[in-house]
């Protein structure tokens, strides 16, 4: 654990020295959102939920198909040491595969935990989107459950991976799917029957489910048990695999 703490220290240290990923990631879908609030807002009305004004479908959606794109970065931190000629020093120290791993998961974790939190604040001072009745803890749950499974994706990707364009490319592509068949970019009711009946096999799915339930259900903890459970679950079994894949002395390329 302590040399897993020093990876991740590394990494937010990295991060620190340059934002303006995040600060990019962040401002895009406080951009997106006004433009489809209406739309959502009639689609959640003919969903059945008649007093849906759309931000119940977009601030949650949107922060479920960023936080993908933000979870990126995890993986990329593995090619860029390759890339800077440091990953042999990382070998070389106490840090074994496992611990290397977890110390480039635990940053990104939180950090995607933040970057969920901020969209949903900026997003909800914009749209006006509240908890009427909803537990912020119950959302806060989804909110890491989700984190830790995109990030563990991610990291499986770079474990599979042998250069960052495959990964960027299936990274890229996922998010959009997974999002799209989880209901993130349109409310679940209003995609085709077959998109529905595999849904439940993407993370998009489970943490819009969680979502739904607070902001328009006014569930509480109780209420997101399943998809807090299904979320925390896959980020423990995709991490699981992740690690079994993952081999340090494997020699990845990163082109700048």
């Amino acid at each position: 654990m302590t040399t897993a703490l020093a990876v991740a220290k590394l990494q937010l240290r990295i991060l620190r020295n340059d934002p303006w990923f995040l600060l990019i990631m962040f401002a895009m879908p406080l951009a997106v959102m006004p433009l489809f609030e209406r739309t959502m807002g009639l689609s959640l009305i003919d969903s059945g939920f008649g007093s849906a004004t759309g931000a119940e479908q977009v601030v949650p959606g949107q922060a479920v198909l960023f936080a993908f794109f933000v979870a990126g970065s995890a993986g990329f931190s593995v090619y860029r040491e390759h890339g800077w000629r440091t990953w042999d020093r990382l070998r070389a120290s106490a840090a074994g595969p496992r611990s290397l791993l977890a110390g480039f998961a635990m940053p990104w974790i939180l950090i995607n935990v933040c970057y969920q939190l901020a969209v949903f604040v900026a997003g909800g001072a914009m749209l006006g989107l509240g908890f009427d009745g909803g537990s912020p803890v119950a959302a806060l749950l989804v909110i890491t459950g989700y984190a830790g499974c995109v990030v563990a994706l991610v990291l499986l990707m770079a474990s599979s991976f042998r250069t960052v364009q495959q990964m960027s490319a299936f990274q890229n592509v996922g998010a959009m799917v997974l999002a799209g068949l989880g209901g993130a970019l349109v409310p679940i009711e209003q995609l085709p029957g077959w998109a529905r009946a595999i849904a439940p096999a993407t993370p998009a799915y489970w943490a819009m489910e969680g979502h739904r339930s607070v902001f328009l259900e006014s569930g509480g903890i109780a209420d997101v048990a399943l998809p807090v459970l299904v979320l925390f679950g896959a980020a423990a079994a995709i991490g699981a695999i992740a690690s079994m894949r993952f081999r340090a002395d494997e020699t990845k390329e990163f082109f700048a």
